[in-house]
């Protein structure tokens, strides 16, 4: 059998991704067009950590952001678009990168904007967001041996009973998860959980993965591209998603939730379906679907044999001879 033309492949790619390449492109047009807030100020201010987590920081840096920054800052309080916990890092970080910047036009101007702004607060923000030495990290309380054995202990569980699990284990396993590395700490994602029978049970038929068992609760991970600026970024929010959902899946587990993550293939008709049961953005795109729910005793999981070390893990490997 003759083998597809690379014309016709590269068709037939571009159809099955049409929604994800969609969504990048209305994703980046929306926040170049408003300058979107929230996600352009958390990149921003994790810009300037960075900076002020040098060694030996610049007398000088930032400038060619900083003023935009600090506009942000005040759109987003203004327009009440911080949340509780963007608002006072924000602000903890504009102020100590102007206590030790150097006075130049650029930072001046960008400081007395801040400083008008911060005197419109009512409550004087924390001031404690802001980097810190790595010794003053909380004190490692789990052993090597005991992530290891939550890591083998968490499996996919397709088996539940049938009660739903409750919102409230659901925002706790959350709590882990949104300290899962970020690209710019941006986390520009969404986890919609169900536990509705009804919307379970419609959402779970959807990507085809889920036969022979039934869900108690559901929960369908989204990314969102309006987060990001350039075509660079297509993977951003898979990969910040992907982060997230791994420490909450071992999340869930110390909470007595079983989990099985369900794959969403890049499929039309099943996007079709998806959107016309939920609210999805032209700018958002599903990753993926988490099964949830608390698991029956009795019930079986496949034992899902592990590639060992020697074939993923390489040393020194693969380098081309220069």
């Amino acid at each position: 059998m003759a083998s597809k033309s690379p014309e016709l492949w590269k068709i037939q790619t571009l159809t099955k991704l049409r929604y994800k390449f969609d969504a990048l492109r209305v994703g980046i047009e929306r926040n170049k067009a408003e300058g979107l807030v929230l996600f352009n100020l958390r990149r921003n201010i994790h810009r300037l950590e960075k900076g002020l987590c040098h060694p030996s920081p610049k007398a000088v840096f930032a400038e060619d952001y900083i003023v935009e920054t600090v506009r942000a800052f005040g759109k987003g309080l203004a327009n009440d678009e911080l949340d509780d916990n963007t608002l006072p890092w924000a602000s903890s970080v504009l102020s100590l990168y102007f206590d030790v910047v150097a006075e130049t036009p650029t930072t001046g101007a960008a400081k007395r904007q801040f400083n008008q702004i911060k005197s419109s607060l009512t409550e004087l923000q924390a001031t404690d967001h802001v980097p810190y030495p790595s010794s003053q990290r909380p004190a490692l309380s789990a052993s090597y041996e005991a992530l290891l054995n939550l890591s083998v202990r968490r499996r996919s569980v397709r088996y539940f009973h049938e009660q739903p699990p409750a919102y409230e284990l659901v925002q706790r396993a959350y709590e882990i998860a949104k300290y899962a590395p970020s690209a710019c700490n941006r986390q520009s994602f969404q986890f919609l959980f169900y536990n509705d029978k009804q919307i379970v049970d419609q959402l779970s038929a959807i990507p085809g993965g889920v036969t022979g068992y039934s869900l108690p609760g559901i929960i369908v991970v989204v990314g969102r591209y309006d987060g990001y600026f350039d075509i660079r970024d297509i993977n951003a929010p898979i990969i910040d998603a992907s982060l997230s959902i791994m420490s909450f899946l071992f999340a869930a587990e110390t909470l007595g939730l079983g989990t099985v993550c369900i794959n969403w293939p890049n499929l039309l008709d099943r996007e079709q379906r998806i959107r016309k049961l939920l609210d999805i953005k032209p700018y958002e795109f599903v990753i993926m679907m988490i099964g949830i729910g608390y698991p029956l005793d009795s019930g079986k999981i496949p034992y899902s044999g592990k590639r060992p070390k020697e074939g993923v893990l390489l040393y020194n490997e693969r380098i081309k001879p220069s």
